[in-house]
């Protein structure tokens, strides 16, 4: 997917007749839905929360182009029409899962075009920020199923199409979200409504839709990668952003690189010939000395939960997913990590984001240690997330960098493993900031993170009936 996203940022629109640059639009806007529903399907799969990975917020002027150039291909291909009608002030963003609104709309619309042999099919978007948003799909068909508009059970895997499995599993995201949807046959057709609250709706652009670039002069950058088309990508992106990137394809040649030259970060891939990333960072954070404290990042698709609990250990300094969402994405992590940008996100985005715990996480890594491990596990992670609360606070007290970034290494793992994710996130802010010695953002980073780590050693504690950890 890397390569296929990677290989269409590369072309350039500009030498394109305006038809194939609306097929290479169409195109591309496929390609990232796919590789967001690949990475969904991963987390899913791993046990983790999707969303949580996907927060949004979405604009929502950018999402129904996106929507236009997906399926109004695929109509004229059917010599139908598909239309996007706007009504009203409509928000300019919506605080939802872009990939899971995606889904659901993208059902609603493929049903459309697929079960109905002929006639238009159209998304009307309406609402007002003080009453919600309305999303309206629309056909000129029979119209539901009896069966589906009365919610009868699916028959399961083997459902066939029509089934109304589809809409059922549509139904369940919007819901996951906060939006009810809808299925009624009307005069002209079928018709299908998603409605949000106002909670829902935004009244800015999300920051990465106006993001200035980031200037990255002077700043001299290790790449490790072996795919010819992701380095191609990545020379680019540096490029226009001004930096001194030297390019190497295995890891034997990158640590030579680290040796040799004074390089402000490295940027490496996990899965390269001779050396894997991560016997890079563990032969670097051996060396000790000014090299060993040099910021290395991970640039992976391998993001799943125990992906990240290796690429921390082996002594990362954080994580940029492939394929790279774009160039400001990447410029920005780069400025974090070497210290000429705010260690993001601040504390309240964070606590905005998700709850203590994913209790289904949790509940799965008790099935895996049976009954007889179940009562040890739980014993080992209070004792280890009691003695970790203790280091940090007199961390804090102290203002000891070293430490602080020894225990939140050790939390970073934990809280991952167990379902904190919102912790997890706070842990690798405050780890970054003691990197930086940025004593300024310790009081704001830690509150919300010691209070998360309280609460999770609450849980620990119910589900092992063991006494609380006073605060």
């Amino acid at each position: 997917m890397s390569d296929v996203i990677g290989g269409l940022r590369l072309v350039d629109p500009a030498r394109l007749d305006p038809q194939t640059q609306t097929q290479l639009d169409r195109v591309r806007s496929a390609a990232d839905t796919l590789a967001s529903l690949v990475d969904h399907a991963l987390f899913a799969a791993a046990g983790e929360s999707p969303m949580a990975h996907d927060p949004g917020p979405v604009s929502l002027e950018d999402w129904l182009d996106n929507l236009s150039d997906r399926w109004g291909g695929q109509a004229a291909e059917r010599n139908r029409t598909f239309r996007v009608q706007r009504i009203g002030r409509l928000p300019k963003s919506l605080n939802v899962p872009p990939v899971a609104l995606t889904r659901v709309v993208g059902n609603l619309v493929g049903n459309a075009l697929r079960h109905v042999p002929d006639g238009d099919v159209e998304v009307i978007v309406s609402g007002e920020a003080s009453h919600g948003l309305i999303i309206s799909v629309r056909d000129q068909g029979p119209g539901f199923p009896t069966e589906v508009l009365e919610g009868k059970e699916h028959s399961g895997i083997g459902a066939t199409a029509g089934s109304g499995l589809g809409l059922k599993i549509a139904q369940n995201l919007s819901a996951a979200f906060g939006a009810v949807l809808t299925l009624d046959n009307i005069e002209t057709g079928a018709c299908a409504t998603l409605r949000m609250g106002p909670e829902r709706l935004g009244d800015s652009v999300p920051e990465a839709g106006v993001a200035a670039m980031p200037d990255l002069s002077g700043l001299q950058i290790l790449v490790a990668e072996d795919n010819l088309t992701n380095q191609t990508i990545l020379r680019h992106m540096l490029d226009a952003m001004h930096a001194e990137a030297t390019f190497v394809a295995d890891g034997r040649a990158a640590l030579g690189e680290l040796t040799e030259k004074v390089y402000d970060i490295a940027l490496l891939d996990i899965e390269m010939p001779e050396l894997s990333g991560l016997e890079v960072m563990e032969a670097v954070r051996a060396m000790g000395g000014d090299l060993a404290a040099m910021p290395l990042v991970a640039i992976t698709a391998y993001v799943l939960r125990d992906n990240r609990e290796a690429i921390y250990a082996a002594g990362a300094d954080g994580i940029i997913g492939k394929p790279v969402a774009s160039t400001e994405d990447l410029g920005r992590a780069v400025l974090r990590h070497v210290g000429n940008g705010p260690p993001e996100p601040a504390p309240d985005v964070l606590l905005s984001e998700g709850s203590v715990l994913d209790h289904r996480q949790m509940d799965q890594l008790l099935r895996a240690a049976g009954t007889d491990g179940r009562q040890e596990l739980l014993q080992r992670l209070s004792e280890d997330l009691t003695t970790t609360l203790h280091l940090l606070d007199q961390a804090m007290e102290r203002q000891d960098h070293s430490e602080l970034r020894a225990q939140t290494h050790i939390l970073i793992a934990v809280s991952g493993a167990v379902g904190a994710d919102r912790l997890c996130r706070m842990s690798e802010a405050l780890n970054i900031a003691a990197k930086r010695r940025m004593t300024d953002r310790y009081g704001s980073l830690f509150a919300p993170l010691r209070s998360d780590l309280l609460a999770l050693m609450e849980e620990v504690a119910r589900r092992g009936d063991g006494p609380l950890t006073p605060g």
